[in-house]
């Protein structure tokens, strides 16, 4: 199936995220988060069931990985690519105005739809 991105409506996550579901089905599904401003300081970590992969679209960014075993932080750029495993800590902040990141999820992000 064909998704226009100009025909899907952003969702707010905070005062600086907004996210649009993009392609998906009832195994894998890809998701563009738009971040409006740059952020300073602490990173904020989550984790969930799904396996993810990120990519960076514009803008830069600094994610955190935190296994349990050992915390890397990165600075990642256009066209960098990111793998969370299942449950694993993870989450970035955007050091410039405007950045994008296209996340994959599978399975599909139940909570998104």
């Amino acid at each position: 199936m064909f998704y226009h991105d100009q025909e899907i409506q952003a969702v707010t996550v905070d005062g600086n995220t907004t996210r649009k579901v993009l392609a998906h089905s009832d195994q894998i599904m890809y998701t563009k988060v738009m971040f409006a401003k740059a952020q300073e300081g602490e990173i904020p970590l989550h984790k969930h069931v799904h396996e993810q992969v990120t990519y960076v679209l514009q803008g830069s960014f600094q994610f955190m990985i935190d296994d349990g075993e050992t915390q890397e932080v990165q600075t990642v750029h256009v066209g960098d690519s990111i793998h969370f495993p299942s449950n694993v800590l993870h989450g970035c902040i955007p050091l410039e105005d405007g950045g994008v990141l296209l996340d994959a999820f599978t399975p599909v992000r139940v909570d998104f739809l």
